[in-house]
């Protein structure tokens, strides 16, 4: 058994990517969807606590894909009678963050090139599932298990510009496809 940081499933993005479902995510996007609309934005915090409890004590899996998600939404506003605010939601998913450091034990000590390629998967997979954040986390960690070193040294330094600038690369290469994607590296 899998033991989840939150009670709320991932949301599955693209084919390699996944994101937290989190509860601010989840109200803000429901409350963007009443702009415009009839419905008051308080009504929009108690629909995404329904949304909530149903993920949290409903649904079966630790997955959800945001296709689903949003269909599954849009499905109960309906039957409610809020097909405005269903037709009004944007259905851009949550940010996907990106462990470089699990990426770099995945790929085993010293495997550079299969770093690259693991990274590669989920920044394709983020940018054709329409997300318009991805947060890259843990590099000095990625670095320093991809070298096998324990101390800080001048091959970590350039393997971590080496990352940097396929991270700066594959955001200039996915702005083209989504100019308002953003890209975001914390060590």
């Amino acid at each position: 058994m899998i033991a989840l940081p939150q009670a709320l499933p991932f949301i599955r993005i693209g084919s390699a990517s996944l994101a937290l479902c989190q509860k601010d995510w989840l109200t803000e996007t429901l409350t963007n969807a009443t702009r415009g609309t009839d419905v008051p934005a308080w009504l929009a915090e108690d629909i995404s606590r329904g949304v909530e409890r149903f993920l949290s004590n409903h649904y079966k899996g630790t997955v959800i894909d945001s296709d689903e998600l949003f269909a599954r939404i849009e499905k109960t506003l309906s039957q409610f009678g809020l097909s405005d605010v269903a037709e009004n939601i944007d259905k851009t998913p949550p940010p996907v963050r990106i462990s470089l450091s699990e990426l770099a034990r995945r790929a085993g000590t010293g495997y550079e090139l299969v770093f690259f390629q693991l990274l590669q998967d989920q920044l394709s997979s983020a940018t054709t599932g329409g997300v318009l954040r991805v947060e890259c986390h843990g590099i000095k960690p990625c670095v320093k298990r991809l070298v096998s070193t324990k101390k800080w040294s001048k091959r970590c330094d350039h393997l971590k510009d080496e990352i940097t600038d396929f991270l700066n690369q594959a955001r200039d290469q996915a702005s083209t496809i989504r100019p308002e994607m953003s890209f975001m590296i914390a060590s």
